[in-house]
């Protein structure tokens, strides 16, 4: 049967291609958590990932003076694995300053078994969440939540894998919604079992269309899904996809590269840089014996230049500083 390189549009027109890059982000599932989507954006129920809500976050987070406050982050893979921790810093950074902390019952509710899945970067977080006495829930996945009687239900695993249903209250609660695949993409022959563009994590060419390639979010490469992945990726599939129409088999590779910038306080971010394998690769990071902390140079990294090279070298095509790796011979 004869490949119809062809992308139907809803529409109902068609667009064809000699070689076709996916490209699709991911999908916020409101709907993933029962009664999410009915309170959202009120009843002390925010969350940050709705960029329309980040004004009640700060309004929610400025009126508490005491109470329970809860931060969730689901099963990954979800976009930058560090955000729902930044929520968490930089609330209880303010109560910290303004001497209400005391009086706040701070929980971290997370669905993996560790704080971070980079270890190195584990006990400069953990020193924040001790400064904070934040409470450390792990393997809580937030299931249910009913913001009338301000109440949230997780599904806890224990050690063995049994699951068990435990409920809290909350005063205020943010929320970091559980992510897949666009539908289009998950019901596609491009997706793998769960649902993400099948690709080598390498080429990042589809493992069997090779003429489509993936890049950012929607792929099922073992990397975390940032901004500063997408950045190093694009080069290795603009190079590889020119490789292509001109014969060669791929000529670069990805390595895995992701960065996430956990902000820990106001003016101080830890930041975690890191490719496959969880293996730490600074680019321009201070560092001691033991390991990575928090700096002020990081802070002013986030804040003033990686948004000039979002702006006006990522979105307009100019990349001078991710160069991708050459194949090895």
């Amino acid at each position: 049967m004869k490949k119809l390189n062809r992308v139907c549009l809803d529409n109902n027109t068609e667009v064809h291609y000699d070689h076709l890059v996916i490209a699709a982000g991911l999908t916020l599932n409101w709907n993933g958590i029962e009664g999410l989507a009915e309170t959202l954006g009120k009843n002390g129920v925010t969350s940050n990932y709705r960029y329309d809500l980040a004004p009640y976050t700060w309004k929610l987070v400025q009126e508490l003076k005491q109470g329970k406050a809860i931060f969730t982050q689901p099963p990954m893979p979800i976009k930058c694995a560090g955000a729902p921790q930044k929520a968490l810093y930089l609330s209880a950074d303010y109560w910290y300053k303004n001497g209400t902390i005391k009086n706040i019952d701070i929980s971290f509710y997370n669905s993996i078994g560790a704080l971070f899945g980079v270890k190195e970067y584990v006990p400069a977080l953990l020193s924040y969440m001790e400064k904070y006495n934040a409470h450390r829930n792990f393997l809580h996945t937030l299931t249910k939540i009913d913001g009338e009687t301000k109440t949230a239900w997780f599904t806890k695993k224990d050690t063995e894998g049994n699951d068990e249903t435990i409920s809290t209250q909350f005063d205020m609660i943010h929320v970091c919604p559980p992510q897949c695949a666009p539908t289009f993409i998950r019901e596609s022959v491009f997706a793998d079992a769960n649902g993400w563009v099948d690709v080598d994590q390498y080429s990042l060419r589809h493992k069997t269309f090779e003429n489509v390639w993936g890049l950012g979010d929607v792929t099922n490469t073992p990397n975390a899904k940032t901004m500063a992945a997408v950045r190093k990726q694009a080069p290795v599939v603009a190079q590889n996809i020119f490789d292509a129409l001109n014969g060669k088999s791929p000529s670069t590779v990805n390595d895995g590269y992701g960065s996430c910038p956990l902000t820990v306080e106001r003016g101080k971010i830890v930041l975690a840089e890191f490719s496959y394998g969880g293996k730490v690769t600074p680019s321009c990071h201070t560092w001691i014996n033991d390991g990575p902390k928090a700096t002020k140079f990081a802070w002013k990294l986030k804040a003033n230049v990686l948004p000039l090279i979002y702006w006006h070298a990522m979105l307009k095509g100019h990349e001078w500083l991710a160069s991708p790796d050459k194949v090895k011979s």
